[in-house]
């Protein structure tokens, strides 16, 4: 099994996150970037919490020209392969031996809610198309090699990792580049997803009291922004180039439950076999697991589900901690599972474990340590990341410590 090394982070988040200092500092320490979203009273939005970026992210270099037709979808994936690139050191690179893999469940929802109507000429249409943020950032970065967007909502971040994965080990590519991008705060999503038949978003007033997974006074999720990028290259080529290494990819699970379309299995029988099957795929035993990074979306259904899971896969007794961090950037669809897989391999890289924030009273239903009230140094030698996602989708990510 080639293992596979994450060389370089970027990001464009909600606090001014784009570093992988950035991203860990805020994590470790459980400090949330949600703020109040007031701004569609008038479209029947009532107020609710999110991870909303405060300015249009900012590409250095870009032609101005070039950048007043880019939708800020298109400018956040830019700026975080810009990082993740410079963080990783990878210099030159055969173009034809180099790709980006995107993932966004909904495609560019802000431009044709926001920015429709004043669209004009074929440079602005661009904002219009799911897969141009990838392709944008290959022109950019002189990638000849393989450039696609898939769109499987929640673990579409997982399908796009493991479709780079796949390039690196056929030897078709020596560097990919992963980025997951999403900009769901519009107003006909926030006013679907806070109808009072159906809401799945926590009313809460403020960061703290808004989403908090594996409590038991949680009352649902909080959306985010951004974007998120990861370099991946084979470990013998990272290790070859002196290069950091956060942690390694050892496999990626997916699966479809063909249950319910919009409500997980409650049992966990399904996401624990799938685990299972990557644990083994890893060449990892089940001890080799200190962590487990969940999908957290602080709603019962998902919380108990995986809570489950993860009991079934490591005892009724456990003590494998499973965590969330979307109280910290809200939830980014399309983003999310690569916003996970990243925090995963900064805790490995760290050998520490960053808390649930917000959440301070555990559900008894969930039964499992999640790390209440502040990080906590850990003998981690690897993880797994999960997440979920509507269609009865189901995906897990297993990544070892670089040490």
């Amino acid at each position: 099994m080639t293992r596979l090394a994450i060389t370089g982070m970027g990001f464009t988040l909600p606090g001014g996150v784009r570093t992988a200092d950035d991203f860990w500092g805020r994590v470790r320490s459980g400090a949330s970037a949600l703020t109040p979203q007031s701004a569609y009273h008038d479209r029947g939005v009532p107020t609710v919490m999110a991870g909303q970026l405060t300015h249009d992210p900012v590409v250095e270099g870009l032609d101005p020209a070039h950048a007043s037709k880019y939708s800020r979808e298109i400018l956040a994936a830019l700026a975080s392969i810009d990082e993740a690139l410079g963080d990783a050191g990878v210099g030159d690179f055969d173009p034809h031996r180099a790709g980006v893999i995107a993932s966004s469940s909904r495609g560019p929802l802000h431009w044709w809610e926001r920015d429709f109507a004043a669209a004009s000429g074929i440079g602005r249409v661009l904002g219009g198309l799911p897969g141009a943020p990838a392709s944008i950032a290959a022109i950019r970065t002189g990638v000849q090699g393989y450039v696609s967007t898939v769109s499987s909502a929640c673990v579409g971040g997982t399908h796009a990792l493991r479709s780079a994965a796949a390039e690196l080990r056929s030897d078709e590519a020596d560097v990919m580049i992963v980025v997951g991008h999403e900009f769901p705060l519009t107003p006909n999503l926030l006013r679907v997803y806070t109808d009072p038949k159906s809401r799945v978003l926590s009313l809460g007033t403020t960061a703290a009291d808004s989403i908090r997974p594996y409590d038991v006074n949680r009352d649902g999720t909080a959306l985010g922004e951004g974007a998120v990028a990861l370099v991946l290259e084979r470990e013998a080529d990272a290790v070859a180039r002196g290069a950091h290494i956060y942690a390694f990819v050892l496999a990626t699970g997916v699966a479809n439950e063909a249950a319910h379309p919009t409500t997980m299995e409650l049992s966990g029988e399904k996401t624990a076999a799938l685990a299972e099957r990557v644990i083994k795929k890893s060449n990892l035993s089940v001890g080799d697991i200190g962590y487990v990074c969940g999908h957290g979306t602080g709603t019962r259904t998902n919380d108990i589900a995986e809570s489950r899971a993860v009991r079934r896969v490591f005892g009724e007794d456990t003590d494998v901690p499973l965590t969330s961090v979307k109280p910290i950037f809200g939830h980014l669809f399309g983003a999310s599972s690569l916003v996970n897989v990243a925090a995963t391999a900064s805790m490995l890289d760290a050998q520490t474990i960053a808390p649930t924030a917000n959440s301070a009273q555990a559900d008894a239903e969930c039964g499992l340590d999640s790390v209440f009230g502040g990080a906590r140094d850990a003998d981690l030698p690897a993880a797994l990341s999960f997440a979920f996602a509507l269609g009865s989708q189901s995906s897990v990510v297993a990544l070892e410590a670089a040490r």
